[in-house]
């Protein structure tokens, strides 16, 4: 982490935190109109168990996780829920390096109660959910969709 410059942290805040909460401050005022709405960060485990590497990343996750908390309490008046996902190890081309290396998946799924890894489908469900009717009394959490993995109490 240490060997990170500038550049990199720049970079990696703007595209995870800053552009996070600049397009809600852009479709806040269009959920108002509308009489309410849900707001759903995509976090990650890393930012509860940062990962060795990836510490600018991980950094902006946890950035995430506090501007869930911060947003919440400020837009219910606006009837908008804020919420997060922080999803583990999910098959996708971002974590492809993980997942392609068969050493790596064994040693990660030492980890979870559920011996795969995601699929995209299972975070999108979590995500639908939040921004459901059924989850009309949910603002200000953070739900991990890891399998299992043991990141927070």
């Amino acid at each position: 982490m240490m060997d990170s410059n500038e550049e990199v942290w720049d970079k990696i805040l703007d595209v995870n935190v800053k552009a996070a909460f600049l397009l809600t401050k852009l479709v806040v005022p269009h959920m108002e109109k509308r009489g309410g709405g849900s707001v759903v960060f995509v976090s990650s485990v890393a930012g509860y168990q940062p990962m060795q590497g990836l510490g600018p990343y991980s950094v902006s996750k946890t950035a995430l996780l506090g501007l869930t908390r911060a947003l919440a309490p400020e837009l219910a008046h606006s009837n908008i829920r804020v919420n997060c996902v922080a999803p583990g190890v999910i098959k996708t081309r971002f974590s492809s390096a993980l997942w392609q290396n068969e050493d790596v998946v064994e040693e990660f799924k030492k980890q979870l109660c559920i011996k795969r890894l995601g699929q995209p489908q299972e975070v999108g469900g979590v995500i639908a959910f939040l921004c459901s009717e059924e989850a009309s009394y949910i603002t200000g959490e953070t739900i991990t969709v890891t399998g299992g993995m043991g990141c927070r109490l």
